[in-house]
């Protein structure tokens, strides 16, 4: 690194933590808020098709909610108004030099006044916002500032500042990405809400070519879900995190949905009929999610046996199934 650089910059903004299960809904709410879109998670899972992504690891790793390629929800994000730029690189030999080229990156959005979104930008594998750099460090808002959500306290740069992270000590997995964010743009609203019923229809069938071959995907991956805690095959921590990811996808699902059904009239009745059934599957994630046990990693098999864990989750797969069609439906109407 050049060490000439300037110390700190800091984009001076209030921002509200990014709270979220899915850090990458959190974090481009608050960076679209931020700039004057008006949105809330619901608007982001479902334009950007997160909202449908049901993505399994075979032994239910807590990777489940992030191993795909995040390109897939580049477009319908960038439908809410503000031009967005997906940077991602696949980890490797050269990886200190990588990261030292996103650091340079997201420099000059900082110092053009632009916040942005690196991934592993906090104290685990998520999507952070960087709102400035000091040194050789990132300038952070990730889930650790969270605890701030409940009261809906802002925070600017000098509020309760997390730990910098240094620019190649990211807790990244897999790959090295930045989300930038560009010019304000006026996209055609109907034919982007066309498309990301679309998109979710092609999620829920597991046709979207973007996810890996390893992992179980679309509506059919809570059957394996099921599957996999009757075998006793399943990380009780990993259980703990998909379940919690989503019960809160399958809420913004039927959010978006409904939200459709009152603005599309011509497709009012299919789309009010994936809300109710994406609420039905909300409900049984719900359910299960109520009876947790205190001590997940000792009360896992007690837990399955005693919610029939395997079983709701098979009706999750059938609801889900069956939003599908209704989105398809929906589609020909639209």
């Amino acid at each position: 690194m050049d060490g000439n650089q300037i110390e700190e910059k800091v984009v001076d903004v209030q921002l509200t933590p990014p709270w979220s299960w899915v850090s990458y809904v959190g974090a481009v709410t608050t960076v679209l808020r931020s700039r004057g879109v008006k949105c809330d998670f619901t608007d982001v899972a479902g334009m950007s098709g997160y909202a449908f992504v049901i993505n399994i690891d075979p032994e239910l790793l807590p990777t489940g909610p992030v191993a795909f390629d995040w390109e897939v929800l580049v477009e319908g994000t960038q439908a809410l108004g503000i031009e967005t730029e997906l940077v991602a690189v696949e980890r490797g030999a050269d990886e200190q030099e990588l990261a030292a080229e996103l650091f340079e990156r997201v420099r000059a959005e900082i110092d053009a006044g632009r916040l942005c979104i690196v991934w592993g930008a906090g104290d685990a594998p998520e999507f952070g916002i960087i709102y400035g750099y000091r040194c050789d460090s990132y300038l952070v808002r990730s889930s650790r500032s969270c605890r701030f959500h409940e009261e809906n306290k802002e925070l600017g740069p000098a509020d309760e500042p997390e730990p910098p992270v240094r620019f190649d000590s990211l807790k990244a997995p897999w790959r090295l990405a930045g989300l930038f964010f560009g010019e304000r743009i006026k996209p055609d609203v109907e034919l982007q809400e066309r498309q990301a019923i679309s998109r979710g229809v092609k999620l829920l069938r597991g046709h979207h070519a973007c996810f890996d071959s390893n992992y179980y995907y679309g509506a059919r991956a809570f059957r394996i879900w099921g599957d996999i805690l009757k075998r006793g095959r399943a990380d009780s921590v990993g259980n703990v995190f998909n379940l919690m990811c989503y019960w809160e996808l399958q809420m913004f699902a039927t959010g978006f949905c409904q939200r459709l059904a009152k603005r599309r009239k011509s497709a009012g009745v299919p789309l009010a009929e994936a809300a109710d059934l994406f609420q039905s599957s909300f409900k049984n994630l719900e359910r299960l999610k109520s009876q947790l046990p205190k001590n997940v990693e000792e009360g896992i098999e007690n837990w399955v046996a005693t919610t029939g864990a395997a079983n709701l989750l098979n009706e999750c797969a059938d609801f889900n199934e069956r939003a599908a069609a209704a989105l398809e439906r929906a589609l020909a109407l639209m």
